[in-house]
């Protein structure tokens, strides 16, 4: 095996050299470029991209084109999909002189046909309705009897089968705590069902002197409710997964990750519950610690940036040792073994989120066999979390359906809003009302533009049409902040964006404008790797863009953010706040008549309610608070009405814009008339202060389903 590992090591430099001393490639030279992919780096779906390529580029070299598709049926079995069959029929049938290549095709179709005579063609699915709503953090207990979920702070736990049917749970107990609040971000059940473990915030005045604030306690308590013990507190980061916990069958050991600031970086622990010292398991990154039912091993994902980044999957043992890597992943995230430990299932968050993953695992935890990949209903979305695997083999499992956005109108007065386009997010009013510049996935390839794309519709309602953009490097937008606002005179847009698609989005951000025709970018600020640039705006004589500035540290909790100020013909920009202005990492406003900028601001803690205030646009550092906003996150968006008189934001329920005025502070709500969507935190005022155009839709919707009846397909790709 070492052999053939080196042989196409060296054959990949070859390939690589001849690339670099010609762009064009030969039909030969992809091929082992592909065979290279499949076979060496294991990157089955960009092998076939490769293969399809041949197909597409070398049509008339019928040999190499044959065996292109014989790999391109390879590929799609090992990943577990009924393509392979279609590939090796359209072999048979397209390239009749191929003898060996068609020999081998038809073999295949035989071994596929006689497994698929005893084998169901898919898994089946089955939704579980639970009465009091599905939570993001939720788990089968260890006999599949029963699911547990967080809510309003509380753990419930409940059969999984009610009175009314298999399809419905039963009714929902507290456990309790004794008062101990839970944080939704991670519960874990004992093999033996007698202990579940939690996280719970630990409060501020508790926190000893070098703890971060947002530090976590993990308790463990009885499944059957008492006193939890405090077995562990530390910092884990923003990120979700970082707080996936598990415990050992006996319940007396804890699996945990903690990240350590001053290195920035995290890694994974056990302790005893009974009190220790815990004791790292690998010298690798890594998250998502989850014991094996005899508990020998741990298997955990790779953490390449605080659960921002990629990852593998690996198994080492519980009491440490040799970790053993087990399966490729962009991202692996969410691993759960079977009731015989002789498999993991697995998420990759890097690669089809609509997808279950499982990897064969031997007697030593080394991997098995390949990956094979099983995918989700129709029209789910993505999948959140696997949440257990019970003895008689049904895997739990969080799903997202995917939420429905689309821009609306609406007049000031109130009445009822007027979708007038799907999808797009962010609007914008052009400065003659006429259209409405937004972000949306083009239908079309425009230019540099990567992702979401700038463009306008008509402001009656019509297509998304994106603003061509010509650029030597691909330009990609940030989920929010992009600004795309036009210039006074209607020539320019100015966003925020950058140039590498570095994980998380918010970072590496700078200021371009972009005529609004479309054409050249030009950047007008520079961002380190510890600082970002976003929610551009206009000075109302066009001749100078303010922005927000971030310096984001390893640290992300001690963000420091400030606005800034840009001349449109360049230079260094110049700040217009100070860090005792308290200015949110969110969008600010430039006021019509040019005197003020409008900002979110906060008091002590960057979470929880804050403020609207305005800063003196002329830089004399006067500052002022206009109202208190429930929770002033980046996404949320307010606009100045033409006269500079009144602000609108969007209320916290999402069915109402409110209107201040900063004579009076009056507040006045105006209706939207939306009743199963809410207003998606993206605001503007017409320049003509008749509409309002706002960002509408409803959210991902959970649902909690058992999958089953899957181990023979499983079983049947090994």
């Amino acid at each position: 095996m070492q052999s053939r590992i080196f042989l196409f090591s060296v054959l990949a430099l070859s390939i690589l050299g001849i690339l670099s001393g010609s762009i064009q490639q030969t039909a030969g030279q992809l091929f082992q470029s592909g065979i290279y992919k499949e076979e060496v780096e294991g990157e089955l779906e960009k092998a076939i991209e490769v293969f399809e390529q041949i197909l597409a580029d070398f049509p008339e070299n019928q040999a190499v084109a044959a065996k292109a598709l014989y790999h391109i049926g390879l590929c799609y079995e090992k990943l577990g999909n009924q393509e392979a069959r279609k590939a090796y029929q359209r072999l048979i049938d397209e390239y009749p002189g191929q003898i060996q290549e068609i020999n081998l095709a038809k073999k295949r179709l035989a071994n596929l046909a006689k497994s698929l005579e005893t084998v169901p063609h898919k898994s089946t699915f089955r939704k579980i309705r639970i009465p009091t709503g599905v939570s993001w953090d939720m788990h089968l207990s260890p006999d599949g009897k029963k699911v547990s979920l967080v809510s309003d702070k509380k753990i419930w736990i409940m059969p999984l089968s009610g009175k009314l049917g298999h399809d419905f749970t039963g009714e929902p107990v507290e456990l309790n705590t004794e008062g101990v609040e839970v944080v939704w971000s991670d519960h874990a059940w004992s093999g033996d069902g007698r202990w579940i473990a939690f996280n719970a915030d630990v409060p501020e005045e508790e926190l000893g002197q070098n703890e971060e604030k947002g530090t976590t306690a993990i308790h463990v308590v009885s499944s059957e409710g008492g006193k939890p013990k405090n077995i562990h507190q530390n910092f884990r980061d923003a990120r979700t997964v970082n707080y996936r916990i598990s415990l050992s069958p006996d319940g007396k050991t804890l699996a945990f990750s903690d990240v350590d600031l001053e290195r920035n970086e995290q890694r994974i622990y056990t302790i005893p519950v009974d009190g220790g010292v815990p004791k790292q398991l690998v010298d690798m990154q890594a998250r998502e610690p989850v014991f094996s039912p005899d508990g020998r091993m741990i298997a955990y994902a790779e953490d390449k940036n605080l659960g921002r980044g990629g990852g593998d999957l690996w198994v080492v043992p519980a009491q440490g040792g040799t970790p053993k890597h087990v399966a490729m992943a962009k991202n692996a995230s969410s691993p759960i073994w079977s009731p015989k430990g002789d498999m993991i299932a697995f998420l990759d968050n890097g690669d089809k989120r609509n997808q279950i993953k499982f990897i064969p695992i031997g007697e030593d935890g080394e991997s098995a066999g390949e990956v094979i990949t099983l995918d989700a209903p129709e029209g789910i979305h993505g999948i959140w979390l696997l949440a257990g695997w019970s003895p008689d083999n049904k895997i739990g499992a969080i799903f997202e359906r995917g939420g429905q956005t689309g821009l609306y109108t609406l007049p000031t007065n109130g009445g009822r809003a007027m979708q007038v386009a799907q999808g797009a997010g962010q609007p914008r009013w052009s400065p003659d009302g006429k259209r409405i510049f937004c972000v949306n996935f083009p239908s079309d390839r425009s230019g540099a533009w990567q992702g979401l794309a700038i463009g306008s519709i008509p402001a009656e309602g019509g297509s998304f049409t994106a603003v061509p953009i010509q650029s030597d490097v691909k330009i990609y937008l940030p989920y929010f902040g992009v600004g795309n606002r036009v210039s006074p005179d209607g020539k320019t847009i100015v966003f925020s964006g950058k140039t590498q698609n570095k994980l998380p989005h918010y970072l590496h951000n700078c200021i371009w404008t972009l005529p609004a025709e479309g054409g050249r970018p030009r950047q007008l600020t520079k961002a380190s790797e510890q600082t970002t640039d976003m929610h551009p705006c206009w000075s109302p004589d066009g001749t100078a863009i303010a922005f927000v500035r971030a310096r984001i540290p390893k640290n992300i909790i001690k963000t420091s953010t400030n606005i800034y100020m840009v001349k449109i013909n360049g230079g260094k920009p110049t700040p217009l706040t100070t860090k005792s202005d308290n200015v949110n990492f969110g969008p600010i406003e430039w006021s019509p008549d040019g005197k003020f900028i409008a900002y979110f601001s906060h008091q002590v803690d960057t979470s929880g309610p804050g403020n609207l205030s305005i800063i003196s646009a002329s830089g004399d550092g006067s500052s002022q608070v206009i109202g208190k906003v429930d929770y002033p996150h980046p996404g949320i968006q307010f606009a100045w009405c033409p006269d500079s008189k009144r602000i609108a934001f969007d209320g916290p329920d999402g069915k109402v814009i409110k209107i201040i005025s900063l004579e009076d502070r009056s507040i006045v709500d105006i209706e939207t008339g939306l009743v199963d969507s809410n207003i998606g935190d993206r605001l503007d005022w017409s320049p003509d202060g008749e509409r309002f155009v706002f960002v509408g839709g409803k959210g991902e919707d959970k649902e909690f389903w058992l999958m089953e009846d899957f181990l023979p397909l499983v079983k049947r790709r090994r």
